[in-house]
Formats: structure tokens, C-alpha cells, sequence
């Protein structure tokens, strides 16, 4: 039984893939990006690395292992033993381990062990369908702005005389036929021109004398009611809103035995977390350091503890 496939089917739905008294295989989300000297856009996709450190046996191998090949849990561990004994052959002996579709391993001068992912495939599930294309560069085109010539009006003098003698001379003519008509040049007023001015005139009112009007008792019965109301609102309680269910657990470790979780569990709540047990995960008791709504929160919380707190824990996604 080889382990590459059930090794690569494992990393598509889960973040750690622990290969007993080996290593570990870790999946970390890498975004999107455009390469700036190729011009090539990749999707998003899971960066595949390896931990030496990771070598715990959480049952998540072996199951599946068992389940492609149909055998029992014990047969499945047997045959895990028997892989990683020729993988630290063929290190020793200078060869390179190749673990298809993921990646190959070798051993460097100081006999540590070098890691090179194949990134031949995306195990990005929601990147699913997304490839690599070219995305050609934008050029900017300058652009030329051209005044627009405008034509200057000439206006010739003898117009500029008419418009304003014309006027002038109409208002002449009027003015002497209304004087030769009346005669009375010298009494002329503002209203034969047609301008009147209006006389002011002023109202003088009297103060009125107004009685103060008396509450109603319909008023103070209304008040009485609207007081008893605002008591009844004040004393109705808010319901506190609903908080979210975690779905995001950053998870320390595996056991079959339910007595060793409970164990593990009152380490952490002792440390100070803010721990939490997953029943039935594979057949087995998780622990969780703590659960988060958020991805980003709990991939936060994850670098922490493996930086210092644990190097093996891994993030779970229910």
C-alpha cells in the first residue's frame, strides 16, 4: 500500500496530514497574485510544506488508508510503519522520496530533511477549475488637448451709435408730444409719467385681554396613562441577541481514549484557553485550543500557538 494517494486525497479537505514517526504535511492558504516580471495571474491556492516535528499519530492517515483498501485500523498502521521504514532507507542511502502529486524530500549536507512541493495541483477546493492565464499589460496612451479657437465678434461702431440714439430720440419725441398736448410744462408731476406713489396707512389695535385657560381633567388623566406606560417599557428586559456557532477550531490533538482528552482538555483551561472537546471526530476525541466564526481570526490564532505553545496543532473546518 502506497501512501501518496490517500496522502494527496487527505490535504483536499483537510489542513494537516500527519505521517506517524515521519512528519507532517501542511496545507496554508496562499492568495491570489500576478507575477510582475511574467505577467502571469495565479489563483488562489493551498501552499503544501513539511513538519519533521509533526510525527503524533492522530488516526487521520490510517482511516482513510483503511477505507481505500477496504482493511482493518490495526493493517492500516502496519502498513504506514513499513512506508516511512523505506522513506529513512532512501534518505539515508542519499535518494530522494517522492510523494506523488504533493512533493519530493531529500536529506541536505547537515542530514536535515529539504521539502520541495510539486505545485502541480491546487488543493484549494473553492479555487476548484481556476488556472494560470497571461494578463497583458495596460499601456497608457497619452492624450493631446487642442484649444479650440474661437472667433472674436467685431461689432461696427454705427450700431453701437444706433442702439443708443434710437432709444433716446423715441423717449424725446414722446416727452414733447405730452407737453405740447397739456400746455403745463411747469406743472408736470411723476404721475403724468406714469409713476404714483402710494400714501402709508396705519391700523391701531387695541390689546385683547385673554383668559388662561384651566387644565382638563381629560389632560391630567392622559399624563397619569403615559406615565404607567413609560414604567411598564422600562421594565421590559432586552433579549440578549444570539452569538454565532464557531465552526473554525485550531485543534492540539487527537486521542482515542476519552479519560486522556478530559486530560489534555483541563491542561489547556488551566493555561488559560479557552478549550473545547469535539467528540466523535474519526472515531476520536479532538481538543481545541478554541473555536472561532472567523478564518481569519483562527488561522491568527493557529501561527500563535505553533509559535508558542505547539508546533503540531492544526486548523479544522466543520
Amino acid at each position: 500500500m502506497k501512501l501518496d494517494q490517500s496522502i494527496s486525497e487527505l490535504l483536499y479537505r483537510y489542513d494537516c496530514v500527519i505521517v506517524p514517526d515521519f512528519g507532517g504535511f501542511i496545507a496554508n492558504y496562499k492568495p491570489a497574485k500576478i507575477n510582475s516580471k511574467t505577467d502571469m495571474f495565479s489563483p488562489p491556492a493551498k501552499q503544501i510544506s513539511f513538519n519533521r516535528a509533526l510525527v503524533v499519530n492522530d488516526g487521520l492517515l490510517a482511516n482513510q488508508i483503511a477505507n481505500n483498501y477496504g482493511v482493518r485500523y490495526a493493517e492500516a498502521l502496519n502498513s504506514i510503519e513499513n512506508c516511512v521504514q523505506a522513506y529513512h532507507r532512501d534518505l539515508k542511502a542519499g535518494k530522494r522520496v517522492v510523494i506523488e502529486k504533493v512533493g519530493l524530500l531529500y536529506l541536505d549536507a547537515n542530514n536535515k530533511i529539504i521539502f520541495e512541493p510539486r505545485n502541480t495541483v491546487n488543493y484549494l477546493t473553492d479555487a476548484f477549475g481556476l488556472e494560470k492565464f497571461h494578463v497583458p499589460k495596460i499601456q497608457n496612451e497619452e492624450t493631446k488637448v487642442v484649444p479650440l479657437k474661437t472667433k472674436k465678434r467685431f461689432i461696427h461702431p454705427g450700431r453701437v451709435a444706433a442702439a443708443i440714439f434710437i432709444p433716446l430720440f423715441i423717449a424725446g419725441t414722446w416727452f414733447a408730444y405730452q407737453v405740447g398736448s397739456s400746455g403745463k410744462y411747469g406743472n408736470l408731476q411723476l404721475s403724468d409719467f406714469g409713476f404714483g406713489m402710494g400714501q402709508k396707512s396705519y391700523e391701531v389695535r387695541r390689546p385683547v385681554e385673554v383668559e388662561p385657560e384651566q387644565p382638563s381633567i381629560d389632560l391630567a388623566f392622559e399624563a397619569i396613562e403615559a406615565k404607567a406606560r413609560q414604567k411598564v417599557f422600562e421594565k421590559k428586559t432586552v433579549e440578549p441577541a444570539l452569538t454565532p456557532k464557531a465552526n473554525w477550531f485550531v485543534i492540539g490533538g487527537c486521542f482515542s481514549e476519552k479519560s486522556n482528552a478530559n486530560k489534555f482538555l483541563k491542561k489547556l483551561k488551566r493555561k488559560g484557553y479557552k478549550a473545547q472537546t469535539i467528540p466523535n471526530y474519526k472515531s476520536l476525541e479532538a481538543v481545541a485550543y478554541g473555536g472561532f466564526t472567523n478564518e481569519s481570526e483562527a488561522r491568527n490564532f493557529l501561527t500563535k500557538v505553533k509559535a508558542k505553545e505547539n508546533k503540531s496543532a492544526w486548523l479544522l473546518k466543520k
